[in-house]
């Protein structure tokens, strides 16, 4: 499959993200990810963006943004938000606050659960503070062929 640089954008309501989770599981699909990597990769989209939707959205106009690249090797996702209103929502995942997170992170809490399920099945997971005052999150997934397992 040749070279790809999809870039879509999003109203901030969980309503979207459904779309954006089946669209972006057939593109894995159609380059080769297994079955079961390509549900590892839907469910990573489905936790960051429901992040970016619930903690780095003023409201549903806004949206958010997904920078979506693929080549025969890897398939390569940006999902940016701009921020919300409440300071401390603004820049919902920085390191600091991921750090907090992690410690906070229990059976018994609703929360902090998607961050780890996303650095766990990507082989990147990179979070940065964008220009428009929200969070970038960049996930990777290497397209692993036969020839590249070693026994």
């Amino acid at each position: 499959m040749a070279n790809a640089d999809i870039k879509l954008k999003i109203p901030s309501a969980v309503f979207y993200i459904d779309p954006v989770r089946a669209f972006i599981g057939t593109l894995a699909k159609n380059l080769g990810f297994a079955r079961k990597r390509v549900a590892d990769i839907q469910l990573v989209i489905d936790e960051i963006c429901s992040n970016a939707v619930h903690h780095g959205s003023i409201d549903a106009t806004v949206g958010i943004k997904l920078q979506i690249r693929s080549d025969a090797h890897s398939l390569e996702i940006l999902v940016s938000d701009t921020g919300s209103r409440d300071n401390k929502e603004k820049h919902w995942l920085t390191p600091e606050r991921l750090s907090e997170i992690e410690a906070n992170r229990s059976p018994s809490n609703e929360g902090g659960h998607g961050i780890f399920i996303a650095k766990s099945l990507s082989d990147t997971y990179e979070i940065q503070i964008n220009a428009a005052g929200g969070t970038d999150v960049r996930v990777v997934f290497k397209l692993l062929k036969p020839t590249d397992i070693k026994p």
